[in-house]
């Protein structure tokens, strides 16, 4: 984005007496301008942001007056979810959220996401309204997790289980990963023959 007194220049503006009504002219097209682009209107871009900051934002959820009790339950877990992503952070594991799918899921690994690394595994189960700890392996040409073993959470706050799942990744530490070395093919000699 253009800063503001490049695109002032650009526009032949600086010779313009600035007042109220001015600026807001000027505020206008330089928002028509830089932000706006493909979309018509103010509403239409501010509307595009709040739908991408619903769907892509680990904290918010939407709620409106029609917001059922099944939608409501999946707003807490998408809130628990995001904090429990805080909270193995800040130990240092990495993270990656699926909330575009059912069931919503946090997974979470101690290094990269290598093709066999260790992984564990947060799920909310809205048919049981509980969260579900797994640990499993990471399948990268798929982009999966292959569950190895489940179990109930035993709490249900945020801290709870971000306590398990970093006692489950904690164990998964001193187990093997079940990455497997690809064979390199043997170079062929090129050259001129005998």
């Amino acid at each position: 984005m253009k800063n503001f007194n490049s695109w002032k220049s650009d526009q032949s503006l600086n010779k313009v007496n600035l007042n109220k009504e001015n600026f807001a002219g000027i505020c206008k097209k330089y928002f028509d301008y830089n932000i706006k682009n493909s979309l018509k209107s103010y509403s239409a871009y501010a509307s595009k942001s709040l739908v991408e900051s619903v769907e892509t934002s680990r904290y918010s959820v939407e709620v409106n007056y029609r917001t059922t009790t099944d939608e409501a339950l999946e707003g807490f877990a998408k809130i628990t979810l995001g904090y429990i992503s805080a909270a193995l952070k800040k130990h240092g594991y990495h993270t990656k959220h699926v909330f575009t799918e059912k069931p919503l899921r946090l997974l979470v690994t101690a290094r990269n996401w290598d093709d066999g690394e260790n992984t564990g595994l947060v799920t909310w189960n809205p048919d049981h309204k509980c969260f579900i700890v797994s640990q499993g392996f990471y399948n990268k040409g798929r982009k999966t997790v292959s569950i190895s073993k489940s179990k109930k959470c035993s709490g249900d706050s945020a801290a709870e289980i971000a306590k398990e799942l970093h006692n489950t990744m904690y164990d998964l530490k001193n187990q093997p990963n079940r990455h497997q070395e690809k064979l390199k093919p043997v170079p062929l000699r090129r050259g001129p023959k005998k």
